[in-house]
């Protein structure tokens, strides 16, 4: 069978930014708590695949936001999955007001990994048989679509002019027993700068997952201007060298 999930939700003052807006981490929050649930309908929940000995990890995933919500406003939703190949499956999202209104949308990627050997698996058969549904809502937006594994911005030259140097608290990990993807973002978007917090809103976030963290590894986020209204972002092991996450954000 082929499931859309679709809750509804209204949005608390502890999920609201300075301004009244809800924030972008808690939006991401709820995304992942639909997702979860929508996995579970489908049979390839985080328990389902714990049992197996692997888990979630999500590879790519890019949010745009053309009006955001506010304290107090109910909003729903929407997510499922569009495509499964051997290696990756494809997830899309959406967020609507009351009235139908399209707030948000999003487009993801996601692999699994061995829990023993902590390296990623090709798709085991019964997520592959999963059966993506094919009457999908319509939208004024053309959606995203499936997502680049090697987007442009990956390999632009990226010499940083702002850094900020972080260690992973035990508030967040997830039960993959690494950080969950929404704390980077956080994590992101509190090392910008106090200017562009202040006078500006994230327009659109894309996010390359390059390799996981876990409690009390150091991490030191990075980012440069790449034009007035965008932003090109990197959060590393600074012993390695090794990228654990790469951005781009666009504010307006």
């Amino acid at each position: 069978m082929a499931f859309i999930q679709t809750d509804t939700f209204t949005v608390r003052g502890y999920e609201c930014d300075a301004f009244g807006r809800m924030s972008i981490p808690a939006l991401m929050n709820l995304m992942q708590e639909s997702a979860n649930r929508n996995a579970i309908d489908y049979g390839i929940g985080i328990s389902d695949l714990a049992e197996r000995g692997f888990g979630w990890m999500l590879m790519r995933f890019r949010l745009r936001m053309h009006e955001y919500p506010r304290y107090g406003q109910t909003i729903r939703v929407m997510t499922y999955p569009t495509e499964v190949e051997k290696y990756f499956i494809y997830r899309d999202f959406q967020v609507l007001a009351e009235d139908g209104t399209l707030l948000a949308d999003a487009a993801s990627t996601w692999l699994v990994f061995s829990m023993e050997k902590r390296s990623m698996v090709s798709l085991p058969d019964f997520i592959r048989r999963l059966s993506p549904p094919t009457d999908l809502p319509k939208t004024t937006v053309a959606p995203i679509g499936k997502l680049s594994s090697r987007p442009i911005f990956q390999s632009a030259d990226f010499n940083p002019t702002h850094t900020k140097d972080i260690e992973v608290g035990w508030l967040s990990i997830d039960q993959n027993q690494h950080v969950n993807n929404v704390a980077y973002v956080e994590w992101l978007l509190e090392a910008m700068r106090t200017e562009t917090l202040k006078t500006r809103k994230l327009a659109e976030i894309d996010l390359v997952y390059r390799t996981e963290s876990h409690w009390q590894d150091q991490l030191q986020i990075q980012s440069v201007i790449e034009s007035p209204q965008a932003f090109l972002h990197r959060i590393l092991h600074p012993e390695s060298g090794k990228d654990v996450l790469l951005a781009r954000s666009l504010w307006c």
